[in-house]
């Protein structure tokens, strides 16, 4: 009778404990996270602590064995993280210029001045910016603003900017409708992440890999997910994506997406980084690649002036017809400075279960540094009158095979661009796309203009703000003081 009682009590407390495997979130967190997350090393690790504390009594041959097992987790971690960065290495195709040129891509409007606009544009919204993200198939900056509330109560709108190549940008909103009250953070009934988990238990989502597009105002939420791929060794590889509409509250996941179905990345920005940080292992071992550091590929800036610091990798470019992908540059993790590969994702795409396409170019020439590149544009464009109302350079992003494009200007506004060349000339253009002079052309930088002469780099004061035209009217006066002797 006491055995039965004991029975039907264990039961009852197994069947208390296993009630929040009927929440899909918890149930997924615990299945895909921590069981197949875990992989080999946990098994290792969570039995060889059942066999210490069994053996804590009279078995001491247990708790011997439950310290070696345990011990052996910890070899095992490392091998397969190791492993699965080989796996995701393994899935890069290689090439030379020989073989296959960098493509070329389309120009756009710098990242960071569309997230410096987007604040601008999001007036008559009560709500807080949330990201903002390119989607190169029609060429604008998406930006979603979240609801305020204690429950994380979805998205207020996403908004659409089309952003010329200079100017301000004219951003469109997609409101969400009240009913449609998900996001990724959201708590209980507000979660967006429950919501994929109740799809299917083994999707995995990231809040940074959100983005949104208007579709005929009707506000989409896409969200690309991953799967974990091989129990020893776990890696993720793109499952689709999930689609949520912020008109009727419904989701739709699509395991494939074809090229030019969507007008965003169909593979997670979290994909690419994972990808690029897999080529740290490139031509190397653990031992050079870890310790030695004197292999491998990475995509981190080494200049604390990095033009690109705030966003120096994964670009988000357009190339070949309704093809769009993440473009990282690389440098040697041994000593170098230059950029001397570029990876490319194509993120247009996604088939549930199959690696990223991303090839790793390797550039004819290599190119200098960021840093190094910005003070040369300093330097060969000099004479600028801009530079003293603290225009800068903003962004240098791949062009294709021996181009690159650097933006320059103030915070939210692009005055010029700069193409420069793989023999180390560039040209300056207007940000229109209109060439003005090139750092070969003789006496670009004598400022000798003649009296009377109209220079080509007269500022229009209407295009600054109140800090610049200040700034502006400083320099002025200093100049004017030097030049004029004391009467």
């Amino acid at each position: 009778m006491k055995r039965a009682l004991s029975l039907i009590f264990g039961i009852f407390v197994l069947a208390i404990l296993a009630l929040p495997l009927l929440d899909p979130l918890t149930r997924a967190r615990l299945f895909t996270g921590i069981i197949f997350g875990g992989g080999l090393k946990l098994a290792l690790a969570v039995v060889g602590i059942l066999l210490i504390l069994i053996g804590l009594g009279t078995k001491k041959w247990l708790l011997k064995l439950g310290v070696v097992i345990a011990l052996l987790a910890i070899p095992v971690a490392f091998a397969s993280h190791w492993s699965s960065q080989v796996a995701l290495r393994d899935s890069v195709k290689e090439v030379s210029p020989e073989e296959e040129l960098l493509p070329q891509t389309g120009l756009r409007a710098p990242y960071l001045v569309a997230e410096r606009q987007a604040s601008s544009n999001s007036s008559g919204t009560v709500g807080d910016i949330s990201a903002t993200t390119y989607l190169a198939g029609d060429n604008s900056y998406s930006t979603l603003v979240e609801r305020r509330g204690i429950f994380r109560p979805g998205y207020e709108t996403a908004i659409v900017q089309k952003l010329a190549l200079t100017g301000q940008a004219k951003g469109e909103r997609c409101d969400f409708s009240p009913e449609a009250n998900k996001r990724m953070d959201g708590i209980f009934g507000n979660s967006l992440t429950r919501a994929i988990a109740s799809i299917d238990s083994g999707l995995i989502a990231k809040k940074d890999d959100v983005w949104a597009y208007c579709d005929n105002g009707s506000p989409q939420i896409v969200v690309p997910v991953t799967k974990l791929s091989n129990w020893l060794a776990p890696y993720d590889v793109p499952a689709g994506v999930v689609i949520y509409d912020g008109k009727t509250d419904a989701l739709e996941y699509k395991k494939d997406v074809a090229t030019g179905q969507l007008p965003g990345p169909a593979i997670s920005i979290s994909q690419s980084r994972r990808v690029n940080k897999s080529l740290e292992t490139l031509n190397g071992n653990w031992w050079t690649t870890r310790i030695l550091k004197s292999t491998g590929i990475t995509d981190e800036p080494k200049d604390e002036d990095d033009t690109n610091l705030g966003s120096h990798s994964n670009f988000s470019l357009s190339y070949g017809e309704q093809h769009y992908g993440f473009f990282s540059p690389f440098t040697s993790r041994a000593s170098s400075r230059t950029i001397d590969q570029v990876a490319v994702l194509d993120s247009s795409q996604v088939t549930a279960g199959s690696s990223a396409d991303v090839t790793l170019h390797t550039l004819k020439t290599p190119r200098q540094s960021n840093a190094a590149t910005a003070d040369k544009i300093k330097a060969d464009y000099s004479s600028l009158s801009d530079w003293a109302t603290g225009m800068a350079v903003m962004e240098i992003v791949p062009g294709g095979e021996g181009v690159w494009h650097a933006s320059i200007g103030q915070k939210q506004n692009v005055n010029y661009r700069v193409q420069l060349n793989a023999d180390g000339s560039s040209c300056l253009l207007t940000a229109a796309g209109e060439k003005l002079r090139c750092s070969s052309d003789a006496g670009q930088n004598s400022g000798s203009e003649q009296e009377g002469e109209q220079s080509g780099d007269l500022l229009d004061p209407s295009t600054l703000s109140n800090e610049e035209l200040k700034s502006l009217h400083e320099a002025i006066v200093d100049e004017l003081h030097q030049r004029i002797p004391a009467q």
